[in-house]
């Protein structure tokens, strides 16, 4: 009797894919009308799953440079012995990273699934920069969520919120001002703060721990750190200066690794918001299975496209809800995956 070898195949393939946008996205850090994020698509035997880079322009990365970057580092052996956390640091940029092991995490034959969350807690929903006021609060009144994150670091910040409360009195309003105020605009906004019931503040200079701190002591609102921490070390770093800060797969090199970050935000005392790039439905699916470790949720990003390229997330009492086996990439981009080149193909 003939005994027949299972034959293994293995393909990877990576490719960028625009992203348009429904709005133009101002933040203190520029404006964009569209992205283009780097997608990767892993089939392994039987199994396909994907993983999204998200191109950042204030990262300063390119999305050549990301796909340099997996076509460089992946290999066939880290997929065969479906490794992740340990491989991270192989990546030069933590983009590439989240995109490799977010695909690894939908290959598992048991990958995490989001539990049951406590009521009343969705998601945030980003009002970016507009200088036309009755077009934001416009955008504010149809967004269809009870939270809002503003983004703020700009000359009117102070104006802008104290209409928005004065139009939105029971609106739970967080902000994000993406380091765009100085220490001394800082200081006297937090003070000005105190009257328009502001939920949390993210990111508001790019200063010292003793800075921050001295931010923190001073403002009776969280101040959440987002940029300045990527990693561990930061993360003990400016922990003694905050109450929490903001976890993005993207910065952190995909799920695993931003469950470490989380879970020893937790050890030294804060909470955590889980947050988000502009990504499709697929990198918000994948960060999903962090969301029960999270005081925080921030997973609109879905919402601000004009075109998915995903299927199979809804959003159900503000929160963004699905699981990786039901995510189903649109035609258009699996045509694209058709038609490329694998750059590991056995």
């Amino acid at each position: 009797m003939k005994i027949y070898k299972a034959v293994s195949m293995l393909k990877v393939t990576a490719i960028p894919f625009g992203l348009p946008l429904k709005h133009p996205f101002h933040i203190a850090h520029g404006s964009s009308e569209y992205r283009e994020n780097v997608f990767l698509q892993i089939i392994h035997d039987d199994k396909t799953a994907y993983g999204e880079a998200a191109v950042v322009p204030y990262y300063g990365v390119s999305k050549e440079q990301i796909l340099e970057d997996l076509q460089r580092s992946i290999t066939a052996e880290m997929i065969v012995h479906r490794e992740t956390l340990s491989v991270v640091n192989r990546f030069a940029y933590s983009m590439s990273a989240c995109a490799y092991t977010s695909a690894m995490q939908a290959l598992e034959p048991y990958f995490p699934q989001p539990r049951p969350t406590p009521p009343h807690r969705g998601s945030s929903y980003t009002i970016a920069y507009q200088s036309d006021m009755q077009r934001m609060l416009e955008s504010i009144q149809t967004c269809g969520f009870s939270t809002i994150k503003l983004k703020a670091g700009f000359a009117d910040d102070i104006q802008r919120i104290r209409t928005i409360r004065e139009h939105f009195p029971d609106l739970k309003i967080r902000l994000d001002a993406n380091q765009g105020w100085n220490y001394e605009q800082a200081y006297a906004y937090i003070l000005e703060l105190k009257e328009f019931n502001i939920e949390l503040i993210e990111e508001p200079i790019k200063g010292s721990v003793g800075q921050i701190q001295r931010l923190s002591e001073l403002s009776e609102i969280p101040i959440l750190l987002d940029e300045t921490v990527q990693t561990i070390q930061d993360l003990r770093t400016y922990a003694p200066a905050v109450s929490g800060i903001v976890v993005k797969l993207a910065k952190s090199g995909g799920p695993q690794a931003a469950r470490v970050l989380i879970e020893e935000a937790k050890n030294l005392g804060l909470e955590s918001m889980l947050s988000c790039m502009i990504e499709s439905s697929l990198g918000i699916a994948h960060a999903l299975t962090l969301e029960p470790l999270c005081k925080w949720i921030d997973l609109d990003a879905p919402t601000l496209l004009s075109d998915d390229v995903f299927s199979g997330l809804t959003y159900q009492d503000e929160l963004p809800t699905c699981s990786l086996s039901s995510l189903v990439p649109t035609d258009r981009l699996g045509e694209a995956f058709a038609s490329a080149k694998p750059f590991i193909e056995e």
